[in-house]
C-alpha cells in the first residue's frame, strides 16, 4: 500500500495543474480575447490570471515569511498598481481598466508560480496549525490556507477555461491535451 499523499504534495499538484491549465487556455488567444469582458460585470482572462497569481504570491509569502515577488521583484511598479492591491473586491470599472501588457501578465504568472511552488514545498507539517493572514486580514491556520488557495485557483482556472471556450469553442481543450 502506498503512503497517503501529504497536504503539501496535494497542494503542489493542484497548484501545478491549475498553472498548466491556465497556460494552455491562453495559448493562441488574441489580445482582444485576453482582455475581453463578456459583460461589464465579468472579469477578463487577463485580470483573472493577475488576481490568481497575486493571491498565491501573497498567501504563500505570508506562510513562508518571504517577500512577495509582487513587491520584491518590482512587479507592482511595472504594472503601475499599488503594492497592496490583490484584486479582491475590485469594482467592475477597475477590472475594465486593467490592460497591462500581456507579456507582463504572463511574466508575473510565471514568477509568482515559481515562488509559490518553492514556498509550498518548504512548509513543514509542524507549521500547519500556526495562524497566518490568508488575504486582507482573514486569519486562519496554515492548513486552511493550504486548502483555500488551490480551491480559489481551481475556481479561477475554471472561469478562464470557460471564457476561452466562449471565444474559441471547446476544441482548444483537446489540442492542449485536456479532456
Amino acid at each position: 500500500m502506498e503512503n497517503p499523499v501529504d497536504l503539501n504534495g496535494f497542494v503542489l499538484a493542484m497548484t501545478e495543474s491549475a498553472y498548466a491549465q491556465v497556460k494552455a487556455a491562453c495559448d493562441g488567444l488574441t489580445d482582444e480575447q485576453f482582455f475581453c469582458q463578456p459583460t461589464p460585470e465579468t472579469n477578463s482572462i487577463a485580470w483573472l490570471i493577475w488576481h490568481m497569481s497575486r493571491a498565491r504570491d501573497l498567501i504563500t509569502s505570508n506562510i513562508s515569511g518571504e517577500n512577495q515577488v509582487w513587491i520584491y521583484n518590482g512587479w507592482s511598479d511595472r504594472f503601475g498598481l499599488d503594492a497592496e492591491d490583490v484584486g479582491i473586491g475590485d469594482s467592475p470599472e477597475k477590472v475594465a481598466a486593467f490592460h497591462a501588457d500581456r507579456s507582463l501578465v504572463m511574466g508575473y504568472l510565471d514568477d509568482a508560480h515559481e515562488a509559490t511552488m518553492r514556498r509550498l514545498s518548504m512548509i513543514p507539517t509542524e507549521q500547519f496549525d500556526q495562524l497566518v493572514v490568508y488575504a486582507l486580514g482573514d486569519t486562519r491556520p496554515v492548513w486552511r490556507a493550504l486548502v483555500g488557495m488551490p480551491g480559489d485557483s481551481t475556481q479561477h482556472t475554471g472561469q478562464i477555461a470557460y471564457l476561452r471556450g466562449m471565444f474559441t469553442g471547446m476544441g482548444w481543450r483537446r489540442k492542449a491535451g485536456w479532456n
